[in-house]
């Protein structure tokens, strides 16, 4: 696999940036989702809520220094994971813990809107793009 790092999160489709800490996104983010809105940035923890639209996706990423938690408020929500290689999809009210460094992949996995709270905490928070390649 091949990995990029960006120093941001997301952006929304309309092209908003999206605030991490006191980091901006770069002009092209790594991917764009129906919405993400900030509830609490802080130093020592990160709280966003994400909408992900009918087939969108956050693509195959890991964190260097932060577990991911999502808490999944409405729809259904696809956790995929890499070593060890895992396929969940939470109902609401479900939680799914990434630790740092593990790849993973986002995904709404039903026909209507997927609605959770990404939550991070202390440690880097970035995120590594990765790329397989032939």
């Amino acid at each position: 696999m091949r990995s990029a790092v960006s120093t941001g999160i997301g952006c929304n489709k309309e092209g908003s940036e999206v605030m991490q800490g006191e980091l901006r996104m770069a002009a092209e983010p790594p991917y764009r989702v129906k919405q993400v809105e900030p509830v609490m940035i802080g130093t020592d923890v990160s709280v966003r809520r994400f909408v992900l639209g009918a087939g969108e996706a956050i693509p195959w990423h890991r964190h260097t220094g932060t577990d991911d938690l999502c808490v999944l408020l409405s729809g259904r929500l696809r956790v995929e994971t890499r070593g060890p290689d895992t396929d969940q999809v939470l109902a609401p009210g479900g939680s799914h813990r990434t630790p740092a460094g593990m790849p993973h992949r986002l995904s709404n996995a039903g026909v209507d809107d997927c609605v959770f709270l990404l939550i991070q905490g202390v440690g880097q928070r970035d995120f590594v793009k990765l790329e397989t390649t032939a």
